[in-house]
């Protein structure tokens, strides 16, 4: 026998052994390869956080050139310099302005395909599509780096409001967007993963902690868009809890799911996204304590559902037509609810029933009349143009969407010099009489302030109430047209509370007057005053005619003038407003800004 010949078992000792190290270093190449996918899909969600914020670096840079343009008066300007400038702008505006249908105005929609185009580009951009598993790890960096965003535009105290001008309610349709991009990647991602792993007969792989995890914040995610989508149409204080809730159950998961800061670095993005929604609680949360010490609100109930509080304290940089969250622990211990700031010294709010707290709260004012509650506000939120910039301001307001547009007018007529040549023009479509007296008060002090020639105020009533007995018997003979119905004043106004002021009436009422379609559809309303009479107040019947108002302002200025239009109310009237503003911004034509801001959060 030879000397290099081997037994059996030593060929088989040779071979396992040369199986072995085949195995290991298989193992150590696909070790190798989930490293480099994983070091390369976290440099690109890197750039993917860098596309997004480039996205909003143009909204930046636009909201600051227009600040500055504003600032130094060079939108007023006619320079040739300035002109190719301006017209760009205006172009642009006219049609971002616009409404679209599925969105807020077309400027939303560009916005919201430039965020689809990256998601599109950086969750596809350089994947073997022969490994399905390389979408899976893909997708699932995408959603969440997509987390991080979703809560970024969630935070009240977003830097975006100082940033862009664009508060957190008018970054809630974004918000939401990136929520269901966030569910649809963790679906895929988890769907071909667990088709994967069944294939491959490793079925086990799916009974992991890190995968358990992995599982729950699929499930977490999905629920939390359903209740989005479901409850929050019928139920939006149950939706907020459960919202609450899933969302601490996601963060958590997510953590477990991703449980280490090397090699995957995933546990960044958790620790951040925590971080800024803890941080955005604690300074709400220190806001309220802050603001409940020796803070009492007294409660009014007012007709046709409506509820007046005013507050003991002012709240800090408080401005009408800003909104802030209120706390009022005899109606709900652990809620806090926005509203609409009408005045801010003293700071009061003008509530419509609906349903839940508002409900609630309404009924507890008929019960407790004046009643006086311990209460607590945190914000103010918002951003609305400074009305000063502008020599006219347009006010379009439709029902309740008033407590916007009242305290924007009584705002600007508190810093307007006594020169001042600034108009403006306040058009409020209400169903009822009963929803004038919720504004009684704010009604009056604009007809009977020093400005009040500067105020055109026009008040339509879509549902108009039968004649009262009284007011036929005085005029018999007065044709419908020409009726004048009688707005007693209700309880509340007869109360101590009630600070309405008499005195001349606006001049408002001729001129509208002067026009005679309007003078035969006009009706009159009585509020009560101070004094033992009451002051009449002109009325129009029908809705109004929102293009021919907003036309006639912008016609009314020169080329060098500039004209807000601010609303408030439905989207039938936002988008209204948005349309016909749109058509009158033009190159030759005066500076026109836009502002709605709409019901919903």
């Amino acid at each position: 026998m030879s000397s290099t010949s081997t037994t059996p078992a030593a060929s088989e000792s040779a071979a396992a052994a040369a199986a072995e190290a085949v195995a290991e270093a298989s193992a150590a190449a696909h070790e190798a390869w989930l490293e480099a996918r994983q070091k390369e899909n976290a440099e690109i969600t890197v750039q993917y956080a860098a596309g997004l914020s480039a996205l909003i670096g143009v909204f930046i840079l636009a909201h600051w050139l227009h600040f500055i343009f504003v600032r130094f008066g060079w939108s007023r300007s006619r320079s040739p310099v300035l002109v190719p400038f301006v017209a760009v702008t205006r172009i642009a505006r006219r049609v971002f302005v616009r409404s679209l249908l599925g969105f807020t105005s077309v400027g939303h929609a560009f916005t919201v395909a430039a965020y689809v185009g990256l998601n599109v580009l950086f969750g596809f951009y350089r994947i073997d599509f022969s490994m399905p598993t390389d979408l899976a790890a893909r997708f699932g960096w995408m959603a969440t780096g997509n987390m991080v965003l979703v809560v970024f535009l969630a935070l009240k105290n977003t830097p975006l409001a100082f940033l862009t001008a664009y508060s957190y309610e008018r970054l809630n349709g974004l918000h939401q967007i990136a929520g269901y991009a966030t569910m649809v990647y963790a679906i895929i991602h988890g769907s071909i993963y667990s088709a994967y792993f069944i294939n491959a007969g490793r079925i086990n792989v799916l009974q992991e902690d890190v995968v358990t995890a992995g599982i729950v914040l699929g499930f977490a995610m999905l629920f939390t868009v359903l209740a989005g989508m479901i409850i929050k149409r019928y139920n939006y204080e149950l939706f907020y809890v459960i919202h609450v809730v899933l969302f601490m159950v996601i963060v958590v998961a997510l953590g477990l799911h991703r449980p280490s800061f090397n090699p995957d670095q995933g546990l960044y993005a958790t620790v951040f996204l925590g971080a800024l929604w803890f941080a955005d609680r604690l300074i709400r949360f220190c806001r309220l304590v802050y603001n409940s010490v020796n803070n009492e609100a007294s409660i009014h109930a007012l007709p046709n559902g409506g509820t007046r509080i005013v507050l003991k304290k002012p709240l800090l940089r408080a401005r009408p037509g800003k909104h802030c969250y209120v706390w009022l622990p005899k109606i709900r211990s652990f809620e806090t609810h926005p509203f609409t700031i009408v005045a801010s010294d003293p700071m009061e709010l003008i509530i419509n029933t609906y349903s839940g707290f508002t409900r609630d709260l309404h009924k507890y004012a008929v019960k407790n009349p004046g009643a006086s509650l311990k209460v607590s506000v945190e914000g103010p939120y918002g951003t609305v143009p400074d009305p000063m910039d502008f020599d006219k301001v347009v006010l379009v307001a439709g029902g309740s969407g008033a407590t916007f547009t009242f305290g924007i007018a009584a705002d600007m007529v508190r810093r307007m010099p006594e020169d001042s040549k600034q108009q403006i023009d306040f058009i409020w479509a209400v169903k009822g009489h009963d929803n004038l007296t919720w504004f009684t008060q704010h009604l009056n002090n604009l007809r009977n302030h020093a400005h009040a020639p500067k105020i055109a105020l026009k008040v339509h009533l879509t549902q108009l109430a039968p004649l009262s007995s009284t007011n036929r018997d005085k005029s018999p003979a007065r044709s419908a047209s020409e009726s004048s119905t009688d707005l007693g004043p209700s309880a509340l106004e007869k109360g101590p509370d009630y600070l309405a002021v008499s005195g001349p009436a606006s001049s408002a009422a001729t001129r509208y007057e002067s026009d005679r379609d309007e003078r035969d559809s006009m009706s009159h309303v009585e509020l009560p005053s101070a004094a033992a009479s009451t002051t009449t107040l002109p009325v129009f019947r029908g809705r109004p005619d929102t293009e021919t108002e907003i036309r006639n302002a912008v016609q009314s200025l020169g080329k060098d003038q500039r004209v807000l239009i601010a609303a408030c109310g439905p989207d039938t009237l936002t988008t209204v407003v948005r349309n016909v503003a749109a058509s009158y911004i033009r190159v030759d034509g005066p500076a026109v800004e836009v502002h709605c801001e709409q019901f919903g959060w």
